[in-house]
């Protein structure tokens, strides 16, 4: 029975430790992929996907989007090509695009077919500049981390959050549990006058004690680890503008029956 608590926190780090829980940034889904299009001074970011028996034609593809976009208004078509993440018009044609990928993701959907997500930044105007718009897989600290596992799935890492919530509340549920059983062996010692039987309950009673202990170890250690790996593991990829502000503008709508705060940041 005084191995119950070891074996249960080995369990609890195999867990933790799968493979699907410590996936890559690289191969998780970004987070931008379900991202609209967002309207900067002078420049459009936007998603684009595209199918095709390759990753370069399906890239190649997404591009060609980017550049239709753009010529509706002349009803013309060209052809586009995609080096080192530039964007740009092939052939004769009076169609200045200037745009350039940040960020791509590939999946494969079947075998030989492939979709490939790009998030691009157009200029408004080709004399503009780019603003400065980042794709990173870190995160600023947020209160978040102290709750087990709701960093991680703020993060995009489902799996790792999912485990330790699941982690933490085993714990819990060990810990009361066992002092349940505790106590209840305690509470039956002096219901009896046989030496024998009372040092039985307090033999299960500092038993059950000790996998306690053992409970409320494991539950602080995978709090700490909970909070290190809140702070330093990487997640899914994300769009940053760098000098965003926070922006709060009051508006009427008929639900809020008055005024209501848009706050964008």
């Amino acid at each position: 029975m005084a191995k119950t608590p070891a074996r249960i926190v080995v369990l609890l780090i195999a867990v933790l430790c799968l493979p699907g829980n410590r996936a890559n940034a690289q191969s998780m889904q970004p987070k931008w992929i379900t991202s609209g299009l967002t309207d900067l001074e002078s420049s459009y970011v936007e998603v684009v996907s595209a199918d095709a028996g390759s990753v370069d034609d399906a890239r190649d593809k997404a591009a060609q989007t980017i550049v239709s976009r753009r010529n509706l208004a002349v009803g013309a078509e060209v052809k586009v090509h995609v080096q080192n993440g530039a964007i740009t018009t092939c052939g004769d044609s009076k169609i200045i695009v200037a745009a350039r990928i940040l960020d791509e993701y590939a999946e494969e959907l079947a075998a030989g077919r492939w979709r490939v997500y790009l998030l691009v930044q157009t200029l408004k105007h080709p004399q503009y500049d780019f603003e400065n718009v980042t794709v990173t897989d870190r995160y600023p600290f947020s209160a978040r981390a102290f709750v087990p596992g709701m960093e991680q799935l703020h993060q995009g890492r489902k799996g790792m959050g999912i485990a330790f919530i699941a982690t933490e509340v085993a714990c819990v549920g060990g810990i009361i549990a066992a002092e349940s059983l505790r106590a209840n062996y305690v509470n039956l010692i002096p219901s009896t006058h046989n030496a024998r039987q009372r040092a039985s309950y307090t033999s299960s009673a500092n038993t059950w004690g000790n996998i306690r202990n053992g409970f409320i170890a494991a539950a602080a250690a995978v709090y700490v680890w909970n909070i290190i790996d809140a702070v330093t593991a990487k997640g899914a990829r994300y769009v940053k503008v760098d000098g965003a502000t926070l922006a709060m503008v009051p508006y009427a709508t008929p639900q809020s029956a008055g005024l209501a705060l848009n706050i964008d940041f």
